[in-house]
């Protein structure tokens, strides 16, 4: 009897705690729709004015670090690389050695080129002397040759005169005997035949014979004479001059020959102004080169330094390397004066210019900088357009490494005292940039013109005032003649 009477209680227990939810709801569901009749259900908005004050827009980029420029170290004589220096990542100081020079190889080279100059200055000298030599005898030439052929031809006409005259005394003196020889046989023949007709051991017969034996004798003696050709003193004196002259025109041939061929040999030798002309300038190159290898030594005695302080970038030489003057040893990029590297694309193109100011950032260290370079020419990646341009880092130091990261801020547009609202009361649509405004409870919508926008505030450069209220951020539920309550966002 007990357990049932405990059921009972536990039952009656369940149906109380039921009884009194119901009468808890029902009576909450009563005081909540008194209490909606009772509140104000019109929307609220924030609201905000605008303002006046400086705006300084920036943008905002990344790059790396850069010398200013890289310079190629030139080699500034002929040589062979004794020992390089430097290796490629290292720190140079303005005046830090770089190559040296083997001394040794180039004396020697210096030596044979001192040779080579003093044999060029000989045979230079030779030619102007041989030139000079050449010219003296064809001036000697020019003025003894027509000497001589005036004196030949003198002389040959004397000559050609003395034969004449010889020839016609031998003529006269060969047509004298011919007579006489002729004139003696006819006496001879006539004697003969007066001495037949006469009597023998007669006077007239006697002096017939003797008459006949002295034509006789003078046939024999002219016949005689004709054998030894005996001369006459004048013939003889006619017969010497003729070998005189003929010896003096012989000599005189000999000479002429002599001259003649001296002169040839004189202009073969004789330079014309082209060609002294040529001989100059063959030697003065001749000399250029010589005193440019002077140079050039004296430039490599002190071997190779920088003139930059920067970062070995490459080095093109080993120990040994046989180097021209003007080859390139070694590249160095330059640390005096850093830049940042970086590109921005065409919205942030379009508010970039050089002299601009800059916030650099590497690392923990911030730096002043400027816009030094705006590339003119875009790279197109991705079908996405960015045009490269560089910053000038102020006060450069040993804590800044060639290709470390740097992020920047770059001041670009500025508005002084102007009109601003935070940017996410300005919104837009296709007819351009509105704000919402409150007037007297209702919503409007207004246009503005906007300018410059940086850290979420934009210049209102024309439509509102002030004075007016603008709705501080658009929740999209917002439409143009909308009754709502306002709450200063300010």
């Amino acid at each position: 009897m007990k357990a049932k009477k405990n059921k009972k209680k536990k039952k009656g227990l369940r149906i109380f705690i039921v009884v009194i939810v119901l009468v808890a709801i029902v009576g909450g569901l009563l005081y909540f729709k008194g209490a909606s009749q009772s509140v104000d259900m019109t929307p609220m908005v924030l609201v905000t004015h605008a303002t006046r004050g400086d705006l300084q827009e920036q943008i905002s980029s990344s790059g790396n670090v850069f010398g200013v420029d890289t310079i190629t170290v030139y080699a500034p004589a002929s040589g062979t690389v004794l020992s390089v220096d430097i290796r490629e990542g290292d720190e140079i100081k303005i005046g830090d050695p770089i190559v040296d020079y083997d001394l040794a190889k180039l004396e020697e080279s210096l030596y044979q080129a001192k040779l080579q100059n003093e044999k060029s200055q000989i045979a230079y000298d030779e030619a102007i002397s041989s030139s000079s030599k050449g010219n003296g005898k064809v001036k000697e030439a020019n003025v003894n040759l027509p000497v001589l052929e005036q004196q030949i031809e003198d002389h040959t006409n004397y000559l050609n005169n003395l034969s004449k005259a010889l020839q016609d005394y031998q003529t006269k003196s060969s047509n004298d005997t011919v007579l006489a020889n002729y004139n003696l046989k006819k006496q001879q023949a006539d004697l003969t035949a007066k001495l037949a007709t006469q009597t023998p051991g007669t006077t007239d017969y006697n002096n017939t014979a003797k008459a006949l034996e002295s034509v006789n004798t003078q046939l024999e003696q002219l016949a005689l004479s004709q054998s030894l050709l005996q001369k006459s003193a004048y013939e003889e004196d006619l017969e010497k001059k003729i070998s005189q002259e003929q010896e003096t025109i012989a000599e005189l041939k000999e000479y002429q020959a002599k001259m003649q061929a001296q002169k040839t040999s004189g202009e073969a030798s004789v330079m014309d102004d082209s060609n002294r002309r040529q001989l100059d300038i063959d030697k003065e190159l001749t000399d250029l080169a010589y005193k440019k290898q002077l140079d050039e030594a004296e430039l490599a005695r002190a071997g190779i330094s920088s003139q930059v302080q920067g970062v070995v970038r490459s080095v093109n030489v080993t120990p040994g390397t046989q180097i021209a003057a003007g080859m390139a040893v070694a590249v160095i990029e330059r640390t005096d004066k850093l830049i940042v590297k970086a590109s921005a694309n065409k919205y942030a193109m379009e508010r970039l210019k050089v002299g601009q100011k800059a916030e650099v950032t590497i690392g923990e260290r911030t730096y002043e900088g400027v816009v030094s370079h705006i590339d003119r020419i875009a790279t197109i990646s991705n079908n996405n357009a960015t045009v490269g341009f560089e910053v000038e880092i102020s006060g450069v130091d040993e804590l800044i490494y060639i290709g470390m990261e740097a992020k920047m801020t770059i001041d670009t547009n500025f508005a002084a005292n102007t009109l601003q609202l935070p940017a996410h009361a300005v919104n837009a649509d296709k007819d351009g940039d509105f704000v919402y405004l409150v007037q007297n409870g209702v919503i409007s919508k207004k246009y503005v013109k906007v300018g410059i926008v940086s850290h979420g505030i934009v210049q209102i450069t024309d439509g509102i005032t002030e004075s007016e209220e603008v709705v501080a951020k658009y929740d999209g539920n917002l439409e143009e003649g909308m009754t709502v309550n306002v709450s200063s966002a300010e």
